[in-house]
C-alpha cells in the first residue's frame, strides 16, 4: 500500500465518511442494479452484499487474514489522530474492499451451480468440467469455460451493486486503460469515449486496452493504480487459478495477463491478484 503523503489524506477524509456510516449503520450503498436476468440476481445476492458493507457485525474473516472489524473499530476510535493512523485506514479499507469482491465470488459462485441444470448446486467435477457443451465460432466450448463465463458476469454485476455508492472515488469496476504512445504511460480511457469507440465501430482505438476487473486507486484519480484484481472461478474448484495468456497476434503476446497488469499499470511493484470464491490470491 502506498504511504506518500500526497495520496494519503484524501483516502482518509474519504474514509472517515465512509466508517462513520459504516459505525452507524446510515444506508449509503445502493442496492439498484441493471435490468435484465443478472439484475433480478442483483436484487437478491447483491443487496445482501451492500448491506453487509453497512453492517460490519456481518463481515467474515477472509483466508488467512485477521478479522476486518477490530481494525475498522479501532480506526472508527483513531479518528482524531488522522495523520498518524492513515496507513492503518488505508489498509483497513482495502480490507473491506477484499471482503466483498470474494463475497461477490462465493455467492457467483453458488449461484450459477445452482442454475445449472445438470449440477443442481453441486461443484462441477473434472470430467464435467472438460466437457464440450457448445461449438461457437469453429471452437469448442466446455463447461469449465461457460460457467467461467457466466459466473464472472454475475460476480461484477454483484461488485457493481456493491460500490454504487461506496468507495466510489477509489474503485472501478472493468475499467478501459490505453498506452500513450507519444509519452509511453497507460492512461485511464474514460468509459463514454469507449462507448463512442465502441458505437463508431472504431475497435482498432482499443487494440492493446487492458481492462482489469477491478482497480483499486488514489482518490479520484485512476491513472494512479494500487491494487488490481481479476475474478477466477477455476473449475474443478480445486485448480489453481491462472491468467489468461495473450496468443500470437495479439498486442501482448507472448505475456499474460498478470504480466501485463503489473508492468503497464503497478509500475512492476505489486502483483495483481485473483479473487476466487476461496478468498483473494
Amino acid at each position: 500500500m502506498s504511504t506518500r503523503s500526497p495520496t494519503s489524506r484524501a483516502p482518509f477524509s474519504f474514509t472517515l465518511l465512509v466508517l462513520a456510516g459504516c459505525a452507524t449503520g446510515f444506508p449509503v450503498v445502493s442496492t439498484q442494479g441493471p435490468t435484465g436476468a443478472s439484475s433480478r440476481y442483483a436484487q437478491s445476492t447483491d443487496s445482501a452484499t451492500a448491506a453487509c458493507l453497512r453492517n460490519p457485525a456481518c463481515y467474515k474473516t477472509l483466508p488467512g487474514e485477521e478479522a476486518i472489524i477490530p481494525g475498522l473499530s479501532r480506526a472508527v476510535d483513531a479518528a482524531n489522530a488522522a495523520t498518524s493512523m492513515s496507513v492503518m485506514l488505508e489498509d483497513a479499507d482495502i480490507k473491506v474492499v477484499e471482503w466483498a469482491l470474494t463475497d461477490c465470488a462465493q455467492k457467483a459462485n453458488e449461484q450459477v451451480n445452482k442454475e445449472d441444470e445438470e449440477l443442481q448446486g453441486r461443484e462441477p467435477t473434472r470430467e464435467q468440467c472438460r466437457q464440450v457443451v457448445r461449438m461457437e465460432g469453429g471452437k469448442e466450448v466446455t463447461r469449465a469455460m461457460e460457467l467461467g463465463a457466466r459466473k464472472h458476469k454475475v460476480a461484477l454485476d454483484c461488485v457493481r451493486n456493491a460500490f454504487a455508492e461506496r468507495f466510489t472515488q477509489n474503485v472501478r469496476v472493468e475499467p478501459t486503460y490505453q498506452k500513450d504512445f507519444s509519452t509511453g504511460l497507460w492512461r485511464w480511457v474514460d468509459p463514454k469515449q469507449v462507448e463512442e469507440w465502441l458505437q463508431l465501430g472504431l475497435t482498432s482505438m482499443l487494440w492493446g486496452a487492458l481492462v482489469p476487473d477491478i482497480v483499486i486507486h488514489v482518490s479520484g484519480d485512476p491513472n494512479q493504480v494500487r491494487r488490481i484484481y481479476d475474478f477466477k472461478f477455476p473449475c474443478p474448484a480445486d485448480n489453481r487459478p491462472t491468467w489468461r495468456p495473450f496468443t500470437e497476434g495479439q498486442a501482448h503476446y507472448p505475456n499474460h495477463q498478470g504480466t501485463m497488469y503489473r508492468k503497464a499499470l503497478l509500475e512492476g511493484k505489486l502483483d495483481p491478484r485473483f479473487v476466487t470464491p476461496k478468498g483473494i490470491q
